[in-house]
């Protein structure tokens, strides 16, 4: 992709030549065979388990995060010098005062399995880059959204159930989050892997810096499909124990490194997310 057509990265079109690889296990051996020959510029390493809360066995939460990354590590040593792209996770932050913005050196305490194993992940490969010489930067992402989601995701879910008109059960969607469109994100990750002045080993936060309230989301999903907001059932499902009432990142560092700045507004971004379900 050519920095000058970043904003614009859209699904390839037929033809085109990209490879698929899918592998069964995401070990060293395995994507040295799938690469075969030709060596990356760059890799972003984008896989992770426990995404989904219903799927976080510790096992596979430590194979899915730690070793996944390690392997991949591994793999990057043997094609020299290719710079490694880790997705973080704001999971792995502690609960702060609502109102304050979370920066990288906050407290990373995490109140779920996820969050720990994207934290050990992070601390760890940062360990073995070092060792490999391997260039590392990770890019903690807070509150991706837009086409592609999974069907447990929020706004695919409600799209579901508003369209067929039936109710959504809710929690009280006071929660407030950092919300970022993943067409921003993915300019992110083009810059991580770019970006001469990242500090190597080191962890970004990539975020908006401006608190959205679950409730916020969900009306806008509303209005925009034309459905009665009395469909939307506010309260008919707690929070889970883990989940924190206040989550917004601090941008800083990485936008003074890169430049970047999210440019996708909630409206704009659940409209697309819309169009693709």
């Amino acid at each position: 992709a050519r920095p000058s057509g970043w904003a614009r990265l859209s699904r390839p079109a037929p033809g085109e030549r990209l490879r698929r690889l899918p592998l069964e296990r995401l070990t060293r051996d395995a994507l040295l065979d799938a690469v075969g020959d030709a060596p990356p510029d760059a890799v972003f390493h984008l896989a992770s388990a426990g995404v989904n809360p219903r799927e976080r066995a510790p096992d596979a939460l430590l194979e899915g995060n730690v070793g996944a990354l390690v392997a991949t590590l591994e793999a990057a040593a043997r094609w020299g010098g290719a710079r490694v792209v880790f997705t973080g996770s704001c999971s792995e932050y502690s609960a702060v005062v609502e109102g304050q913005l979370v920066g990288e050196g906050a407290p990373r305490a995490p109140a779920d399995l996820y969050g720990v194993a994207k934290a050990a992940a992070h601390d760890y490969g940062r360990a073995v880059a070092r060792a490999l010489s391997v260039p590392l930067v990770t890019l903690r992402l807070f509150g991706v959204y837009g086409p592609g989601e999974a069907p447990h995701r929020l706004i695919p879910y409600l799209a579901a159930r508003l369209r067929a008109r039936e109710r959504a059960d809710l929690t009280p969607g006071t929660q407030l989050r950092d919300l970022t469109f993943v067409d921003d994100v993915v300019e992110a990750l083009l810059l991580g892997a770019t970006t001469a002045g990242l500090e190597l080993g080191a962890a970004y936060n990539v975020c908006s810096g401006r608190p959205t309230s679950v409730r916020e989301v969900c009306l806008e999903v509303a209005r925009q499909l034309g459905a009665p907001e009395s469909l939307l059932d506010f309260g008919a499902r707690p929070p889970r124990a883990d989940e924190l009432p206040w989550l917004v990142g601090d941008p800083g560092r990485f936008c003074a490194a890169t430049r970047w700045r999210p440019r996708v507004p909630l409206s704009s971004g659940v409209a697309a997310a819309l169009a693709a379900s």
